[in-house]
C-alpha cells in the first residue's frame, strides 16, 4: 500500500510545500503514524533532525480533520493523497477532529473514579423534550396540577423497566423490512421499518388504523439527531433509540384515545396515566406478539452451545480476539477492545459471509444474542454499548453465525465440526491463521 503525503505548516490547510511518498505494507498501521513518519521524512529531507517537524492534523483533500487513531486499510487505499500539518511543537497533534473526546470532570470515590451509570441518559430521559408532557390528560391534570411530573416520572420508570427488552425490539426492526437496507442503517430506525415493528406487533384495531402510527414517528423524527425535519411518505427520516422510546409513548396515548371499549363500556382514556397506556401497550401488543420469537431464536441458539462447542470457542479464544483486532477503524493505546458492529460488519462482507451467507435481518438477531445472556426478553438488560463488540461478544457472535450456517445449509454433521470449519474460514479470512508450509 503507498500513501501520497503532502505537507504544509499548522494552518495552512491543504497547501502542498513538500510531497512524500510513504509505503505502508498491508496498511495496518494508525493516522498518528503517518503524520510522525512524513514529519520525519519532511526534516530527513530538509537536512533537519528527524523531530525538527511535530505533526498537528492529518486531512483528507477535502480539507477534513482526522481521527489520528483511524487504521489506514479501513479508510483508504492504495494511490490515496493525505495532507498532514506540521508546526514546531512541541505538543503533537491540537487540531481538534470531529467526535474528539475531552477531559470529563473526573468523580472520585473510596474505591477510585466513580463513573455515572449507563442508564444514565434514561434515567434522565426529558419526556417533556419529547412532546410526552403533551399527552398527560388534561382531566387528571384539573385534578392535580403537579400530577405531570409524576406521570412524566413513572413513563420513565416504565421504560427503564423494559429498557433491555425495548432496545432489542429496537436493534432487531432497524435492520428489518427492506432490500435495500445497509450497514449504514444500524443504529436507526427508518418509517418503513416501524411500519413493520407496528404490523408485527399488532396495534392496530379497536378503532387505532396502521395508518394513524404514522403519526407517532413523525412526532418524534424531527426531535432525533441528524434527522430529516420534514417528514412524509417518501422521506429518509430515521429515529434513534431514545426516539423509539418516545414514539411507543405518542402510539400508547394514540391506541388508547382511539379505543372503542369493550362491551359498550366507555372509553376511559382521558383518566388513564400515560405510563399506564404505555404499560398496556407492551403487555398487549409488544409481550404476546413480537418478544416470543425473539424468545424462540435466542432459546435455539442457546441450546445449541453445547459444552462441546464452548470448549472448543475457548481453544481458538486467541485467534478470535485478533480476528475481531483486525476489524477495528481506530486502535487506542491501552483502551480495552469494543468494535462497532458495522466496522464488523465490513469485514463479513469482505469475507463473503454478509449478504451471500446471511443478511442483515439474520444479523440483527445474532447481535442481540451475542449480548444478551438471558433467553427471555423481559430479562433482557440495558447495554451500554449495544453495537459495540468486545471479545466475549465477537465469540457468542461468530457461534451464532455458525448455528445460523448450519440450519440454512442444513449441513449433517455435528455442529461443533462445523463450528471449527466457521472458526477455521474467519481466522484465515482476517489474516490471524495461516496454511501450513505458507
Amino acid at each position: 500500500m503507498r500513501i501520497t503525503v503532502h505537507l504544509a505548516p499548522f494552518g495552512a490547510g491543504v497547501e502542498k510545500e513538500h510531497t512524500v511518498e510513504l509505503f505502508c505494507g498491508i496498511g495496518s498501521q494508525i493516522l498518528q503514524w503517518v503524520g510522525s513518519t512524513a514529519c520525519a521524512r519532511l526534516a530527513y529531507a530538509r537536512g533537519e533532525v528527524m523531530n525538527r517537524y511535530v505533526p498537528q492534523s492529518v486531512m483528507t483533500p477535502e480539507g477534513e480533520v482526522l481521527d489520528i487513531h483511524i487504521v489506514l486499510n479501513e479508510m483508504f487505499k492504495s494511490g490515496d493523497k493525505l495532507f498532514v500539518e506540521y508546526s514546531d511543537g512541541p505538543i503533537a497533534y491540537k487540531a481538534r477532529w470531529e467526535g474528539r473526546p475531552r477531559t470529563p470532570p473526573f468523580q472520585w470515590g473510596a474505591a477510585g473514579e466513580v463513573l455515572p451509570p449507563h442508564d444514565q441518559w434514561l434515567r434522565d430521559f426529558d419526556g417533556s423534550a419529547w412532546g410526552l408532557d403533551k399527552l398527560v390528560e388534561p382531566a387528571l391534570l384539573q385534578q392535580n396540577p403537579n400530577f405531570l411530573d409524576r406521570d412524566l416520572q413513572e413513563t420513565r420508570d416504565v421504560l427503564l423497566q423494559w429498557a433491555g427488552a425495548l432496545q432489542a425490539i429496537f436493534t432487531i426492526y432497524q435492520l428489518q423490512g427492506e432490500a435495500d437496507v445497509t450497514v449504514e442503517h444500524i443504529t436507526r430506525m427508518n418509517i418503513q421499518q416501524f411500519r413493520h415493528f407496528i404490523s408485527n406487533a399488532k396495534v392496530a384495531g379497536g378503532g387505532f388504523s396502521a395508518e394513524k402510527a404514522d403519526e407517532s414517528f413523525a412526532a418524534v423524527a424531527p426531535l432525533c439527531r441528524g434527522s430529516s425535519a420534514k417528514m412524509d411518505s417518501n422521506t429518509s427520516a430515521t429515529i434513534t433509540l431514545a426516539g423509539f422510546l418516545a414514539a411507543l409513548a405518542h402510539l400508547a396515548h394514540a391506541r388508547a384515545a382511539a379505543a372503542t371499549g369493550v362491551g359498550g363500556v366507555p372509553n376511559t382514556a382521558a383518566y388513564t396515566q400515560l405510563a399506564t397506556k404505555l404499560e398496556s401497550l407492551i403487555h398487549t401488543c409488544l409481550e404476546p406478539n413480537i418478544m416470543p420469537e425473539i424468545a424462540r431464536r435466542m432459546s435455539k441458539m442457546r441450546a445449541a452451545l453445547t459444552p462441546g462447542a464452548v470448549s472448543l470457542l475457548q481453544k481458538g479464544r486467541r485467534l478470535t480476539e485478533h480476528a475481531l483486532n483486525t476489524c477495528q477503524l481506530k486502535r487506542v493505546k491501552a483502551a480495552a477492545v469494543r468494535v462497532d458492529l458495522r466496522y464488523v460488519c465490513n469485514h463479513l462482507i469482505k469475507w463473503r459471509l454478509l449478504n451471500k451467507e446471511f443478511n442483515l435481518p439474520d444479523l440483527a438477531y445474532m447481535s442481540v444474542f451475542a449480548k444478551q445472556t438471558n433467553d427471555q426478553p423481559s430479562q433482557f438488560v440495558l447495554q451500554p454499548h449495544p453495537i459495540d463488540l468486545d471479545y466475549d461478544d465477537f465469540e457468542r457472535l461468530l457461534f451464532a453465525m455458525t448455528y445460523n450456517l448450519h440450519q440454512q445449509r442444513k449441513r449433517k454433521e455435528p455442529l461443533e465440526e462445523y463450528l471449527g470449519e466457521i472458526m477455521d474460514f474467519v481466522y484465515k479470512k482476517a489474516g490471524v491463521l495461516q496454511e501450513a508450509g505458507v
